[in-house]
């Protein structure tokens, strides 16, 4: 049996990526460190756990996996465009804008437009089965197998195989009426927005791309451990509000 050092040293190594896949599945970033804390208590604590340290990565991602469907199922309300929502939202929270423009130009700043692309994939997730969308993220962006993931999921291949190919399908598809990047009619093209507001440029993070949920999965995949920036985290808490008042 793993010894407690090793097993928390092994939590430490996986941390990023965990609090990370888990923000992609619920989209609150308070929520997912609770999560992915739980999960470290359950290593620490339990005695039925990898025996080897390559194996603990792997059974840490199948029980955030689970808390994070548990989560998911108490607190199912969504809208489609809650990213619209809480733009309207935001620009009417004088507090926040306050705060916006006092982190113009600011090192945290420089990415917005692409962490806002991931941020608004992870919404766009949340309009998918959890199982779809935690199928899409364990295969495309955690680098695990078709087999690990459905030992993730306890499903089989073949459902991983449906489960994915019916979450490119949806998002292809929402994606197509709803942002601009893609036919430059869709309602929303926040991303090119925020770094027009906070870098006095319009920088398109898809430019150069296909434009699809493959190059949308790559910026998520090169992004796969990093935190959130401190803007993103305060426009968390107000489309959680706009959530939980909707």
């Amino acid at each position: 049996m793993l010894t407690t050092e090793t097993r928390a040293a092994a939590y430490q190594h996986h941390r990023g990526e965990l609090v990370a896949y888990a923000t992609r599945l619920v989209v609150r970033p308070e929520v997912a460190e609770e999560l992915v804390q739980d999960a470290a208590v359950r290593l620490l604590g339990s005695e039925v756990v990898p025996t080897e340290p390559a194996e603990v990565r792997a059974w840490l991602f199948k029980v955030v996996t689970n808390l994070a469907f548990d989560h998911l199922r108490r607190h199912s309300t969504w809208r489609e465009l809650v990213l619209v929502d809480t733009k309207a939202c935001c620009e009417r929270d004088e507090a926040f804008i306050a705060a916006s423009r006092s982190m113009r130009g600011s090192p945290e700043q420089q990415a917005i437009a692409r962490e806002h692309l991931v941020i608004c994939f992870s919404c766009t997730l949340r309009n998918l089965a959890p199982f779809e969308a935690a199928a899409l993220l364990l295969r495309e962006v955690y680098a695990f197998s078709t087999r690990e993931t459905a030992s993730h999921l306890d499903a089989t291949e073949v459902q991983v195989k449906n489960w994915l190919q019916q979450a490119r399908r949806t998002l292809e598809a929402r994606y197509a009426r709803t942002c601009a990047l893609v036919t430059k009619e869709g309602v929303c093209h926040q991303c090119v927005e925020l770094d027009r507001f906070s870098n006095a440029s319009a920088r398109d993070p898809l430019d150069g791309t296909a434009r699809d949920v493959e190059a949308r999965l790559a910026i998520v995949r090169r992004d796969r451990e990093a935190a959130l920036g401190p803007w993103h985290r305060q426009m968390l808490r107000i489309l959680d509000d706009v959530i939980s008042n909707g």
